[in-house]
This record gives structure tokens, sequence and C-alpha cells, in this order.
């Protein structure tokens, strides 16, 4: 090949030193390429590639750094002058057109590239990628070399400004592709809507891949992932606010939200994309001022269908239960806590966030006072078949506490106090239906109790007792044990207080001989009472100690050592008071005035505020508290009338 002399202005340019700082070296490992080789007889020599040659061979860079190598020649010969020789000027001229339209021809070639870039996938397209981009690169620099120099002694072409053109490119080509997606063809989704968003999420998470396995390595020193990411983002911000400017149905709204909170971020958080792309610099795709409305609107959604399936639950409660191993059962509890679990799970897929579908779990509260309200009637209409009624539905209210009891989380806590406020008045309610049968039928027997018969026989009395409690028991044999645990150990207490409560109501007087006699009474009866209840079922082991203290009271003599016994019944239950004080001792006649005086003043001193308990768990059950025994032992006079009545009648 000839290579052509130099021109006239090539061979006047000054050899002095160069006006411009030296040039940015770029590593070019193909640049060993750019050579052919003459043969010259017995030696061969390597000569540089043309422009034109590297253009064709997709060796941007190098033909780049011709280009402006040619420039810097040509300007700095201009900044020296050339003289006034018509036919430099007019050289010049030429030169400079013909740089120019190198430069164009470049140019375009670069551009063309850069617009295939979602084409890109051999080797050799990516080699013909980063070629293009180490031009703009190179460009970019020149245009700063440039900086400060006069406007009339820099070349027309700058600033190039490559890099902006560059960008605008891909924000056309991202805009294209988006407005050029397909819609989602799949058949299960009807909506337009649905369509277009899911069409235009899918084509940006297959670009942005691409980017990441394919263009990525293309732009050295740049993360192209991050600004693709925006522009894509852009668009998708774009659309998705067009769409919500005029209102969504339901399922409409639900799905954009879904794509806000849940689909768009997965995608941008993919590991192929983990470190390329900064998902939290981008803008929020929808503004707070139109994702709230969105939110509210998708919540109510929720809670209405929410509320619809709980009322349609409780309507179609069966009025006959079905027995299942021997016990009734109701999958009311579990029909409902799908339909909450399933609500909830919704509305965190939708909105994404736990704590915003928390408001979901209010539903569960108007359910159980229209749950409660259903019981209610129940027990008050006494059908024949309210037994097995309430004991199928004992089991789901347990269920129900469990549920809440296990997702804490959930709720949030006053919600949750809520909830077990209201469980724990429905299994009370069921409970009082069980329990005051019971009563009923054991009026006569509690009757006997302090009474001259009791003291004389009181092992018949509190055998009859047991007797009349153990009838009722083998009745609720096809009771769910752990119901059956619950339900006996309420009894448990309600017995014990009904037989504390009924001794101390009586008046009687006893003397030195019998109450010793009482005492041992009155322990022979708590171990038999608590075991009977115990061995059914009971887990109230609590209450065996009360008896007990009760029986020392009578046969203790030391003044302190009763004070001592009053001050651990008052802390071991906070409810114990001066009107049981008064109500208990007033069967002690040995006692002086001063003495009775001077316990209720110590008693006064000692008893601490009865306060709410406060347990280290939340979730214990209040059922099995044995600390509030003593507010189901009413006593009727105050601590002033009763201390009257007891010092009047020693």
């Amino acid at each position: 090949m000839t290579v052509e002399p130099p021109s006239t202005l090539e061979r006047v340019i000054s050899p002095s030193k160069p006006k411009f700082p030296k040039f940015r070296k770029v590593n070019l490992p193909f640049f060993k390429k750019n050579l052919q080789v003459k043969d010259t007889g017995n030696q061969t020599s390597e000569i540089p590639l043309t422009f034109k040659q590297n253009l064709k061979e997709q060796h941007f860079a190098v033909a780049g750094k011709q280009l402006i190598n040619r420039e810097e020649r040509l300007f700095s010969v201009k900044q020296d002058g050339v003289g006034s020789s018509k036919s430099l000027v007019e050289e010049e001229e030429d030169y400079e057109e013909s740089l120019r339209k190198d430069f164009e021809e470049l140019l375009e070639e670069v551009w063309l590239t850069v617009e295939n870039s979602f084409e890109v996938q051999t080797e050799n397209e990516k080699e013909a990628l980063k070629q293009a981009v180490l031009v703009i690169q190179q460009e970019e620099e020149q245009d700063r070399r440039w900086e400060g120099v006069a406007e009339k002694e820099c070349p027309p072409w700058r600033p190039r400004c490559c890099r902006q053109t560059h960008d605008s490119l891909l924000q056309n080509m991202v805009q294209r592709r988006m407005e050029e997606a397909k819609l989602d063809s799949n058949t299960d989704i009807k909506s337009s809507v649905q369509k277009e968003i899911t069409g235009k999420g899918k084509q940006l998470k297959q670009d942005l891949l691409h980017i990441a396995e394919h263009v990525r390595s293309c732009y050295p020193g740049e993360n192209v992932c991050q600004l693709y990411a925006k522009l894509y983002h852009q668009e998708f911000c774009a659309k998705l606010r067009e769409i919500t400017e005029y209102g969504l149905s339901d399922a409409d709204c639900s799905h954009v939200l879904q794509w806000v909170n849940i689909h768009y971020p997965s995608i941008l958080r993919r590991k192929e994309l983990n470190g390329v792309i900064e998902y939290e610099q981008l803008e929020a795709l929808l503004p707070s001022n139109t994702l709230e409305p969105l939110e509210e609107q998708c919540l109510t959604q929720i809670e209405d269908t929410l509320q619809t399936w709980c009322l349609n639950i409780l309507k179609k409660e069966k009025a006959e239960p079905e027995l299942r191993d021997g016990c009734y059962f109701s999958c009311l509890a579990i029909d409902v806590i799908k339909c909450v679990h399933d609500a909830i799970t919704s509305a965190q897929k939708v909105l994404g966030s736990c704590s915003k579908s928390q408001r979901i779990t209010h539903q569960i509260k108007e359910f159980l006072i229209s749950y409660q309200d259903y019981l209610k009637n129940v027990t008050e209409d006494n059908q024949g078949n309210t037994d097995t009624v309430l004991k199928a539905n004992l089991l789901c209210i347990r269920q129900l506490r469990e549920y809440i009891t296990t997702n804490q989380e959930l709720f949030p806590a006053h919600l949750k106090s809520d909830c077990r406020s209201l469980l724990v008045s429905i299994r009370e309610l069921c409970h009082g239906y069980f329990t005051k049968s019971v009563h009923k039928d054991l009026k006569g027997t509690y009757a006997k109790l302090g009474t001259s018969e009791w003291l004389k026989h009181s092992e018949h009395v509190c055998g009859e007792l047991l007797e009349g409690v153990d009838t009722h028991i083998q009745k609720l044999t096809d009771l769910d044990k752990t119901c059956l645990q619950d339900l006996l150990s309420h009894l448990h207490k309600e017995v014990l207080a009904e037989y504390v409560r009924t001794l101390m109501k009586k008046k009687i007087k006893l003397g030195k001989a019998n109450i010793q006699q009482a005492a041992e009474a009155l322990r022979d009866n708590n171990q038999r009472i608590h075991t009977l209840f115990i061995e059914a079922g009971s887990r109230m082991d609590d209450l065996k100690d009360i008896l007990e203290s009760l029986a020392d009271l009578l046969t203790l003599k030391e003044l302190h050592t009763i004070e001592l016994e009053l001050a651990n019944l008052s802390k071991s239950y906070p409810d114990f008071c001066e009107a049981h004080v008064c109500a208990w001792l007033h069967h002690r006649p040995t006692l002086s005035t001063a003495e009775l005086r001077m316990i209720k003043e110590t008693f006064s001193e000692l008893r601490e505020p009865n306060t709410p308990v406060e347990t280290d768990h939340q979730e214990q059950d209040p059922l099995y508290s044995s600390r509030d025994f003593f507010s189901k032992v009413f006593v009727r006079c105050t601590a002033q009338q009763s201390l009257g009545h007891m010092l009047s009648c020693i």
C-alpha cells in the first residue's frame, strides 16, 4: 500500500513545544493489530493503519486518537500562524474540513454502535462497544483540554459534549423500548392496566439484566448499570404516575402497589445487579400524596373483605357441633384464623410492610365483639344444644387466644390487650354457664359450712360437696382436654372461694375447745377438695395454701405471728383486705379489744396498695393466677362495720 506524502501544511508545523498537556494514555490491548505488514524484499516493516482502515476494523479508539492528534497539529499551526500564503490558507481550510468530516464519520459509527447495545452478546460486539465508549471518554477529555482557550482559536466543533449526547441517546433508547414493550401475555391477567404494567416491568428487568451481563464491562471506569437503572426508573415512574392519575379499581390499585413495594424493588435487588445498581439512590416510584391514598384504598378493601368473611363464618356456625375423637368441635376459629392470616399476608404482599398491615388485625376485635354477642345469645336462649355449642366454642376461644399470643408482631399493643380481654370475657361467659349449674346444685351443701353440723361431721359435709362437684365433672368428658383443664381450674377457684365466703359470712363463735377442731376440719377439707380438682385436671395448685393459712389464723397464739400471717396473705393475695380480716377474726373470741385494734392497725400499715399485677410474661393467662382469689370472696360489710361487730361479740 502506498503511503500518502505529508501535505505542505503538515511540513510547516512548528516543531516547538506542544501547546496542550500530554494526552492521557489509553490502554489499548488491541493496538498491535492496528499495523499492516509491508514486504521490502529481504525484510518486512510494520506500518500503522490509516484512520479509514481503523474505522473499518472498528478500532474506534485508535481512530479517534488519530483525529485528535490531527486536530492538535492543525490548531497548533493556526495559533502559531501560517503566514499569508494563499495556498497554505486554502490547504488549512481543506484540512480542517476533512478533519471535521472524519470526526463526523467516526462519531456516526460510535453512536450506531451504542444504539446496538441491546444486541451485544459476542466478544467482537463487546469489543466494538468498548471502543465506542473509549472514543466518548477521549472526546470528553479533549473537550476539557480546550477549556479556557479563546473561542476563535478553538476547533469549531469544541466542545463536542459526547457524554451529554451519549446520555441523551441512551434515554431515547430506553424510552423507545419501554414504549414498545409488549403487553403481558398471561391469560390470568384480565385488566389492561395490569397487562401494561407487567409488560413494562418485564422489559425493564430483561434489559437491565442484559446490561449487567453484556454491556457493563464495555464501560471501563464507569457504572453504566446505575445510569440505565435511573433512565428505566424515570420511564417506569412516569407510566405509573400516569396510570394512577385518574383513579384505579381495587384490583388495579393492588397491582400497582405490588409493583411499587414488592416486584420492582426485587428486580433491582437481584443478585445479578447487586453492587452495580444502588436502589436506595433512586427517587420513590410514586410520591407520598399519590401512594398514601392508594394504600388507604387497598387497606379499606381488605378490611371490608375480611369483615364480610368473618361475619359469614359466624352466620354459618353449625347449630349442632360435630364430635371428633369423642370431643365436640367447631371449625369457626380455624376458619377465622385462616381468613385473618390470608388478609394480613395479602396486605403485606401489597404494601411491603408488616407495620402497615397491622391495621388489618383490628377486624379481629370487631369479630370478637360479634362473637361474644353470639355466645351470649346462646347461653340466654338455653336451647337443648347449648351445652354442646359452648363446649365446641371453648376450644375455638383457646385457639384464637393462642393465635394472638404466638403472632404478637401482627398486633399493636393496645389491640392485643383488648383482644385478650375480650377472649377472657367470652371464656368466662361460657365457663359461667357451666359453673352456675354446679353452684346451684351445691347451694344446700354450701349452707352447711360453718355450722355446728360441719364442726361435728366435717368429713361428711365435705364428702357431700365433693360428690356434687364430681357429678358435674363427669358430664364434661366430651370437652377438649385443654379446655377441660381451663374449666376445672375456673371451677376449682370458684368452689373454694364460695367455701371461704360462706365461712366468713357465718357468725359462729368458736370456743377454746372447738377452735382447734375447726382448724383441723379446714385442713382436712382443703386436702380433699384440692386432691379432687387436681386429679380431675385443674392446674390451680397454688390454691392449696389458702385454707391452710386461714386455719393457722385460728390457732396462732402470739399476736405478732397473727400479724405476720395476715401480712403474708396480703402479699400473696393483694385482694385480701380489712373486711376479710375482720370477718375471719370474728371467729377468735379470745382476742381482746386492744389486740384486735392493734392487729387492724398493723395490717393497714403493712398491707401493700392493691395495684394491677405486672408479670414478666404478659401472655400469662389470668385464669391460672391465684393472686385475685379474694376478689371472688365477697364480704358485704365494710371493714369498720366488721370490726365493730367483732368487738361487740367479744
